[in-house]
């Protein structure tokens, strides 16, 4: 039995969107190797990540398609950039955390803010709240991996530095967002 047009447009969909999230991740990583890498605390804690807002940003836009694109562009940037290259199993719990801890604020802002599959009821401040839990969350989670598998023993300092890293990146990739939407024309009623 053939597929249904209306199927394979959503799939279509939603592979593009998996497809640019992966592309958005890799850039936006890369970026962030270039910017900040001289001010990283410690491998995998960084005092400003870009990357954050990219998976809070795709999260929200895209949901589980996000999460799949933030998955695969994990697993891209980890062998890319060689990170824990003797630890297999690190770097796995590593790409799965950051795919799953935004998908996990999504969820939790989607009930708990009522903001609704199409995000109509998203204003700055409930936009500024999903920042902020994801600036916890992700750290928390993180850091709750690196030191039950002995890669960073110090949790307190690595969370403070890791969440204001997570809020800063968050911030500075929305606002960007937020500026480059302000230059497209808006369309004509």
């Amino acid at each position: 039995m053939p597929a249904q047009p209306e199927s394979r447009t959503t799939l279509r969909t939603h592979l593009a969107a998996a497809a640019g999230t992966v592309l958005c991740y890799f850039i936006f990583y890369t970026l962030n190797e270039w910017l900040f890498r001289q001010t990283e605390f410690s491998e995998g804690i960084a005092w400003v990540y870009l990357p954050a807002g990219v998976r809070l940003i795709c999260t929200l836009l895209f949901a589980e398609a996000g999460c799949v694109g933030l998955l695969l562009g994990s697993l891209l940037t980890t062998s890319t950039y060689r990170l824990f290259p003797h630890d297999t199993v690190t770097a796995a719990g590593y790409c799965i955390i950051s795919a799953v801890a935004p998908y996990l604020a999504y969820r939790l802002t989607l009930s708990g803010m009522e903001l609704g599959r199409n995000l109509d009821k998203l204003t700055t401040t409930r936009l500024m709240a999903c920042i902020l839990l994801y600036a916890l969350s992700n750290p928390l989670l993180q850091l709750t991996w690196f030191v039950m598998r002995g890669i960073y023993p110090h949790f307190w300092s690595g969370l403070i530095v890791m969440s204001i890293g997570d809020l800063c990146g968050s911030l500075l990739v929305v606002y960007l967002c937020k500026i480059l939407l302000s230059l497209l024309p808006l369309p004509r009623r």
